[in-house]
């Protein structure tokens, strides 16, 4: 794992600069802009003196606690090729692309998802009913084989998710669940993470995955807390200093956002989608769907 204290020394001391400039063109609005940016980057030994310098506006004690640091430190700072900053910039770039895609399609087939689940709960048991006659209607006729692979393939789907309960949310809650999964994807995504920890993230992310489609909004919270508080994962645009490993990593990830653009297309292409994106009333439209099935199952059981 890398130092993250030789990453984020070189950022310290370029935004140290940057503020000791500011103090000098007395630009006091842009100071404190830069303040909280500093904490971010960690607080190495010998900062929090200088922000609370800044803070107190004692601005002749902060340049002198900058010097000192920036002359403390020189050594350590790795040196910062400018082209290899841009890149880090550009991957991180891809990377917020990468997570607001995964997160477009994490939405798209929780609801297709949601919706199948539900079809199965409130039609699945008619719809069985409904194959079965037709298979057995169809012995002996041309169109026996068709009905048996209908009759055998949606009973296996059945049989396979008829017990998958999703819990029911309130709209605050679907709305806390939506945030606190993006929150905690965007920290875990295997796509982002270093290379050593891809395997961890993997299974994390599924985990949290799974949690979201079945709305188990207290398991998705637990796994965000833990995220937050363990600082358990790395980026790649922070892990890699190698140039060469920059750019081709880049390439990937411009593969991947092609790749998530082309599942999105598909997604939104599918029957299933188009049926479920097109329905205004949920309720409404499976309290139909179960009476022309009932109808249907009716017709059938008369022509035996």
């Amino acid at each position: 794992m890398p130092d993250v204290q030789n990453i984020t020394l070189p950022k310290i001391i370029k935004r140290l600069e940057l503020i000791k400039s500011l103090i000098s063109l007395e630009e006091e609005d842009e100071i404190n802009a830069h303040i909280s940016k500093l904490e971010q980057l960690g607080l190495t030994p010998g900062l929090e003196n200088i922000i609370i310098y800044l803070k107190e506006k004692s601005y002749s004690k902060a340049v002198t606690a900058i010097e000192e640091f920036i002359n403390k430190h020189h050594k350590l700072a790795i040196y910062a090729d400018p082209e290899i900053d841009a890149l880090k910039f550009e991957i991180k770039s891809l990377e917020a692309e990468i997570n607001n895609l995964s997160d477009e399609k994490a939405d798209l087939e929780k609801l297709v998802h949601e919706f199948g689940v539900r079809h199965n709960k409130e039609l699945g048991e008619l719809i069985i009913k409904i194959l079965k006659f037709r298979k057995e209607k169809a012995k002996g006729t041309p169109q026996q084989q068709e009905a048996e692979e209908d009759y055998n393939t949606y009973h296996k789907e059945y049989e396979a998710s008829k017990d998958e309960e999703i819990i029911s949310l309130t709209d605050d809650e679907k709305k806390e669940l939506k945030d606190k999964y993006r929150k905690a994807s965007k920290l875990c995504h295997p796509d982002v993470v270093s290379e050593e920890q891809k395997e961890l993230a993997t299974k994390l992310f599924a985990e949290l995955s799974a949690a979201h489609e079945k709305n188990d909004i207290k398991r998705v919270k637990e796994i965000l807390e833990n995220l937050e508080k363990g600082h358990f994962f790395i980026n790649k645009s922070d892990a890699i200093t190698e140039k060469k490993l920059l750019q081709a990593e880049m390439e990937k990830l411009r593969l991947r956002i092609k790749e998530l653009k082309g599942q999105l297309h598909g997604i939104k292409q599918s029957d299933t989608y188009t049926t479920v994106s097109g329905i205004a009333n949920w309720d409404e439209y499976f309290t139909n769907a179960k009476q022309k099935l009932i109808v249907q199952l009716k017709d059938l059981e008369g022509g035996k």
